[in-house]
């Protein structure tokens, strides 16, 4: 069922304003604008309240704990499983999982401040199909998102 919306009330034009034909076209127009606006959002009716469409795409449990991470310390090319923790060092090249679950979180840092390149493994990582993290003692926790297809670092 849908909620009832007042419309934007209209503000009332001081007096003097009447007598500034500027002044008063401005208020007019503002009145305008803002009542279209209501209108093309829904006028009286808030749609979104009747919306059983919504979907979530990331589970986010609030309170409850999280999933154990396995660490794992990679000085070569290595290829991540979901949940894991990698510290990156040595230059290696570390991929990511091919075939993720949904809501599967990652997360890899650089422990040395050597180039660790990052592969999506087919999938991208925030638009990009690679990166890289240059900086030691950065950390990266990447959720997927089954809905996109795609890892978002956090």
């Amino acid at each position: 069922m849908a909620v009832s919306i007042n419309p934007p009330p209209q503000l009332r034009i001081p007096k003097q304003f009447f007598d500034n034909r500027e002044m008063r076209d401005y208020f007019e127009q503002k009145d305008t604008i803002i009542f279209q606006m209501w209108q093309r959002m829904g006028g009286n009716f808030d749609l979104i309240a009747d919306n059983q469409n919504l979907t979530k795409s990331y589970d986010w449990n609030v309170g409850e704990a999280k999933a154990d991470f396995r660490a794992v310390t990679a000085t070569t090319n290595y290829t991540m499983l979901p949940f894991d923790f990698v510290n990156a060092k040595g230059g290696a090249a570390i991929t990511f999982p091919q075939y993720p679950q949904a809501n599967s979180v990652i997360i890899v840092r650089n422990g040395d401040g050597s180039t660790i390149a990052l592969n999506g493994n087919g999938k991208n990582m925030n638009g990009s199909a690679t990166g890289e993290i240059k900086n030691e003692g950065t950390a990266i926790e990447f959720h997927y998102f089954i809905d996109s297809d795609e890892w978002f670092a956090r």
